[in-house]
Order: structure tokens, then sequence, then C-alpha cells
């Protein structure tokens, strides 16, 4: 890994620390040889990765005592705790846990742990004194009630924090983020405090309540204070609902807390407690059988994974046309659960670029079918095709708001359709079923459908993922452009009239002063003829003149139709639309060329270095201000994680100067 190796050049192997934070890493085992040089370290941070399993065996990392892994994507706990428990110095771990049953299970398997997520362990529990038993179990029935009850999870900080951010906006004041993050700590201290006192279940829901009106009490004092200043009519009004508000919530709580009543349930609640814990005490063969079956399963779930990673290996195998050559480190998968197979970026060859806009090159596009035959290949329609592309489509947009909304990096377009897959499906044997039937029918349909040649670009990365949005707006043009014509040709028409024509043109054949009419609108004069002589291959002849006798209007209609060409709209919209991708295509070739110079590995993502050194190779003139100004728009939080798409989309909106004034970034790349 390039992270280890630099810290190796710059550092050597005495470091004590090392941070792997949020580097997409999926397999530990890889690295082990390497984690293994640094002889001091001590603490190693891997939150935020791909990780879904750890190697069993962690034993060469003896000297670590601090260990990460938070947030990553661990399908199997006990898995997990037995790969811990490898490691014989390891007494600080940070790992994120779905309920109090998990952390009681690391607690009896890891007992050389410390500090389990930032909290230390008592280490004086096996103590066999009755009033810390009861109060232990006073405890847990407390929480037990608190969780079913009412709870503050960070999903009611998160959305706390989003109304605050929307008042803080509307004030345009970014000075109080200071306060408001020191009012929130005193609060959920002051709440933490109460919380490991001995108080009865409605008084700990009650201290809850008023964490949760504290928070929000922020947001009222913030909006208060904007009005008391600039409409002080609307602040004496919010005022007085607030004091009321404030009193009734107060005379609640003198309510609740003079409640007595609660102490004889509580009791009650203890005692059949030490009734449950006798019976549980007096059946030990029914749980020593449990735990065997448990055992057994879990020995059949990981026989069951590692076939499923064998065939996933099998089909990066022989999607990559069996590159067996390549080191194992850096060419095999690069997220786990996404499962990136990388069948659209690696060793393009200039013969099959120019064909047809294939999706894969020719070493890629030997038979799929040589995948195992346990894998059932899907053959999509090109309908079927098109919906799983908008549903693609319509995840990635949605994801992208959740990762800005977290303050975490974009994916790719490839990287997104494998998580959408898992996502959808989560078995990987059908996860690697679909991605397979993709990849077949893009192969099968790029060449027939534009929609499909813009999603099998934007894959390899050679078209960035707004354009799409360009392509839309051109076929609604177009249609504008249609009806515009059509109104003008028959001003004395309603509406409604209009509309059918429009609608019959669109799902049958225009005719070729309509298609003339809306080119020569929309492109200049050479690109005007190159398109109109394109076209002139795909006219419809007009029919002869039928045996039968015809109607006067009928003959009529025909004496003005007769030397009228026809042309498919399906067509004509499919050659605007191949004409602006050829475009756009030539418009970024230059910078196409050297983004895939700096991503070495491939993926469509590169690091701050490598944009730098990209911006330094493009040579349009940036300072070290401005990139450090591109750097805080599209990498704020330094995830070190910059995509294909977000480049073209920051120099497509910033300009620099040019021989008329400024222009856009790429467009000056593009005259270079």
């Amino acid at each position: 890994m390039e992270v280890l190796q630099h810290i190796l050049k710059t550092q050597g192997t005495g470091v004590s620390i090392i941070d792997l934070e949020f580097k997409s890493i999926e397999n530990l085992e890889e690295l082990l040889p390497q984690l293994a040089n640094f002889s001091n370290l001590k603490e190693l941070n891997l939150h935020g990765n791909r990780l879904a399993y750890l190697p069993d065996d962690l034993s060469l990392l003896d000297t670590v005592e601090v260990l990460d892994i938070s947030n990553n994507i661990f399908s199997d706990l006990s898995q997990v705790v037995d790969a811990l428990s490898t490691m014989p110095n390891l007494i600080h771990l940070e790992i994120t846990l779905q309920s109090k049953e998990e952390e009681q299970f690391i607690l009896e398997c890891l007992t050389n742990l410390q500090i389990l997520n930032s909290q230390k362990i008592n280490g004086d529990q096996e103590e066999p004194d009755e009033t810390l038993e009861q109060q232990s179990e006073q405890q847990s029935e407390r929480s037990i009630s608190a969780v079913q009850d009412i709870t503050l999870q960070q999903y009611d900080l998160e959305q706390m924090a989003i109304l605050y951010d929307s008042i803080r906006e509307y004030k345009k004041d970014e000075q109080e983020d200071k306060q408001f993050d020191q009012q929130i700590r005193t609060i959920m201290l002051d709440l933490q405090s109460k919380l490991k006192q001995n108080n009865p279940d409605h008084l700990t829901n009650l201290f809850i309540l008023t964490a949760k009106f504290n928070l929000y009490e922020i947001c009222f004092k913030s909006i208060m204070k904007h009005f008391k200043v600039n409409d002080k009519k609307l602040d004496v009004i919010i005022t007085k609902i607030h004091d009321m508000h404030l009193q009734i919530f107060n005379d609640m709580s003198n309510v609740i807390q003079n409640h007595k009543s609660q102490s004889k349930n509580t009791s009650q609640v203890i005692e059949n407690k030490k009734q449950v814990n006798q019976i549980q005490q007096g059946d030990k063969a029914v749980e020593n059988r449990l735990r065997q079956e448990l055992s057994e399963l879990q020995q059949q779930n990981a026989e069951l994974e590692k076939e499923n990673k064998r065939y996933l290996d099998l089909l990066i195998k022989h999607s990559k046309g069996d590159r067996s050559s390549l080191p194992n480190s850096e060419h095999l998968i690069k997220q786990n659960d996404s499962y990136q197979s990388q069948n659209y970026t690696k060793n393009h060859q200039s013969s099959t670029i120019q064909q047809n806009n294939a999706i894969f090159q020719s070493k890629q596009s030997q038979n799929i079918t040589s995948v195992p035959q346990q894998i059932n290949v899907r053959h999509l329609t090109l309908k079927q095709l098109k919906d799983v592309i908008n549903e693609i489509y319509e995840s990635k947009q949605k994801f992208d708001q959740k990762c800005a909304e977290s303050k975490l990096p974009r994916e790719t377009m490839e990287q997104h359709m494998y998580t959408f897959l898992n996502q959808k499906y989560g078995l990987k044997s059908l996860i690697i079923e679909w991605a397979t039937s993709i990849i077949n029918a893009l192969k099968k349909y790029s060449a027939e459908d534009n929609d499909v040649a813009v999603f099998g670009k934007i894959l390899r990365n050679e078209c960035d993922e707004e354009f799409r949005f360009v392509q839309t707006q051109v076929k609604n043009t177009m249609q504008e452009l249609l009806k515009m014509y059509l109104r003008g040709k028959f001003p004395l028409k309603h509406q409604a009239e209009i509309k059918e024509m429009l609608n019959q043109r669109i799902n049958g054949q225009l005719y070729e002063e309509e298609a003339v009419d809306i080119i020569k609108y929309m492109y200049n004069q050479e690109d005007s003829e190159l398109l109109l002589n394109k076209l002139k291959q795909y006219y419809i002849v007009p029919q002869k003149n039928p045996d039968r006798r015809l109607t006067r209007e009928e003959q009529l209609s025909l004496l003005q139709e007769r030397d009228k060409y026809k042309l498919e709209y399906s067509v004509f919209q499919k050659i605007i639309l191949d004409f602006q991708l050829k475009s756009h295509e030539k418009y970024l070739k230059k910078f196409i060329v050297t983004f895939k110079q700096m991503d070495t590995d491939a993926n469509g993502i590169i690091d701050e270095n490598e944009f730098r050194n990209l911006i330094e190779v493009l040579n349009f003139g940036a300072e070290d201000l401005d990139i450090q100004k591109y750097l805080n728009i599209i990498d704020p939080y330094s995830h070190q994680q910059i995509t294909f798409s977000q480049c073209v989309t920051l120099f497509s909106s910033e300009s620099v100067p040019g021989s008329n004034g400024q222009i856009q970034i790429l467009q000056k790349i593009s005259e270079q």
C-alpha cells in the first residue's frame, strides 16, 4: 500500500502510530506483512474502511495495543472477535456495536481489554458483592426500559444540527459554531453524568427528555436572538410562546419527578430478574447445546463465505481476460462489499476505442460465459438495461447527497454500481450475476442506444456523470424546437392539436424540413452541414401512388407530401445525441489522457498530490492559492479521494484568463 510505503521511506520502521482512516481498505491480510515491519507499532487506526472480516491470525501485530476498526462493514462479529483474540497485547479497542449483547460478548471473549469504545472496563466485576450485583441489575433494567421508551441517539443530534445549520444560514452568521459545540458538549456531559446515577426509570426518561429539550432550546434561543435585533414585534410574540412552552415543560417535569409509585414496579422487576437468573443457572446443559449448535453454524457460514469469495475471484479473473501474471496486491478487488471487478478502466487498446463506443477492450471481451456454471447469467433486454441504469442513477444521486451531508467522499459510478447491487440483493452470487448481466448488456447495446453508451463511458471514466443531464436537456430542446416549428407552421390549430401532432412525430416520423429546421437552430453552419449529410442515408423515400382511387382530400394530401422525405424520430434523436457525445469526448480528450496518467491504479480516483500533479501537467496557469481554492471546493475534508467527475465539474465551473477574457479551465485545456 502506498501509504505504508511512504511511511517506511520517510519515517522508517520506528513509528508507533499508523493512521489508515478512510483508505477504502477491504482486505487487511494483504497489508499484514507490511505492518509487521513496524516493530514499535502501538496504535493502528483502520476507522471508516470497507473491512467485512479480519484475517484469522493477527499475531503479526503483536506490539499493537490500541486498535480502531469502527465504521467498517463487518458481517460476523464472532469471526472478528476470534481474530482479535490472536493479538496478545491488545488492551484498547474501538469497534462499532449494535447492542449491549455484542458489547458483553466482546468483554467475555477479550479478557485482556482495558478500554472498549473509549470506556474503561471495571476490573472488579467478579467480586461477589451482593450490593454491586443488585445495582448492576437495577442499571440493566433501567437501560432496557430507557431504550424501549425514550432514547437520545446520534440521529437526533444530526437532525438538531441540520436545523441549527438552517438557522445559521438564514442569519448568515458563522460566528456561533464554537458556542454551539460547547453547548452541545455541556448538555451531553450533564446527561451522561445523570444516567450513571442510580435513578428510577421514569427519572432516566425525564433526563433524556430534558436533554432533548435543551438541545432544541439552543435553536430556539438562536432564532430569538436574531429577531430581537431585526424584528422586535415578532420577537415579543416568539418570546411569549417560548416562555409558555418552557413553563409547560417545567410543570410536566415536576409532575414526573414527584411520581413515587415507580419504585414498587422497580422492586418487582428486580425480583423477577432474580428468578429468571435462577432458572438460567439451572439449565446449563441447554446452554452448552446451544453454544455447540452456534459454533457449527458459524463454521458453515465461514465455509459459504470462502466459496462465495472464490466465485468472485473467478469472475474477476475471467472478466480481466485471465491476467494472472499481475500482482494480487494492487489489481484485485478494490471494494470488498462493492465487488469492484474493474472491468472498465484497464488496458484500453486504441483499435477498440474507435469501434462503436465499445464498453470493454479486446482482452475483456473474451467469453464472459467462461464464468463458472453455478452463476446464472441473465440476458437483459434494452428496456431492462435502461431501467437498471436509471435506478443506479437515482441511487447515485441520493448517495452523493448523503455523502455531502455526512462529509464523506463521493464514489465513482463504477464503485456505486456495485454498492447499489450489494444494497439491493445482498448475496454475492446475485451481485455477481447481475454485474455480469449488466456488463454483457452494455457491450451488446452500446452502439444501439446513446443512453447506454453514455453510461458505459461514465463507468470507464471517459465521460463525467453530469453529462447525462446535458443529454437530457438536448432531448427536451429538440422537442421544444419541434413544437415551436409546428406552432409557426399551423398557427390556427388549437394547442391540443399541436400537442397531438408533436406526439405523433416523437413516436413516429418527422419530415425532412422539420429535422433541418431543428439542426440549423441548434448548431452552427459547419456542424449543421455535417449532421444534414449524415441524415441523408436515413431518409425514407415517399411511397408511390396506390392503385385504388383516392378521395379528393387524400389526393390533395398526397400532392402536398409527394416530394417530402421522412425520418424516424428515434434515429434523428440518436444521431444528434451521438454527435453531442463525440463532441464532448473531443472536448475532454486531453484532460482524460492526462487524468489517466495521474490515476496510476486506474480506479477513477486521485489524491491531493496527484491532483496537484494533474494541474501542473495541464499547465493552465494555476498558482498555489488557486490550487488550494480548488482543493477546498473539491475535497474540503481532505479525504484524499477526488473522482474524475468531480474534476470535470470543477474545471467546467472555474475560469482562468484567456486570449479573449475569462474562459473555462476545460476550454483552455482543450485549446492548448
